[in-house]
């Protein structure tokens, strides 16, 4: 593999982590990413209709945890921080696909 090769991630990595309004740190990985690519671009935002969708695809419990811990720290903070739109591009078809038809993978390739 040469240098200039990105591994991709396999779901575990950190893919953001900030601070809450108590300092606390909340860590987002990829997994948590692909779940959110998919609510807002295929479902209109709704965490509803997302944990809905998530329980009619492959690895369906895993999954519906994913967004039920999202749609809880959404509550939590008031939102979830923007995906910048190039980091959007670059991983909608893999959230899609990974959604629909891959398991969730709790290990990092990095």
């Amino acid at each position: 593999m040469s240098a200039q090769t990105l591994l991709r991630p396999l779901g575990g990595e950190t893919y953001i982590q900030f601070l809450d309004h108590s300092q606390k740190t909340i860590v987002l990985t990829y997994n948590d990413l692909w779940t959110l690519i998919v609510c807002r671009t295929s479902l209109d935002g709704d965490w509803h209709r997302t944990r809905q969708a998530s329980l009619l695809v492959h690895d369906a419990a895993n999954k519906r945890t994913i967004a039920d811990r999202l749609w809880t720290l959404e509550q939590y903070l008031g939102g979830l921080p923007e995906i910048p739109s190039d980091v959007q591009n670059l991983h909608i078809h893999r959230a899609h696909l990974w959604f629909k038809q891959r398991p969730v993978i709790q290990d990092k390739q990095w």
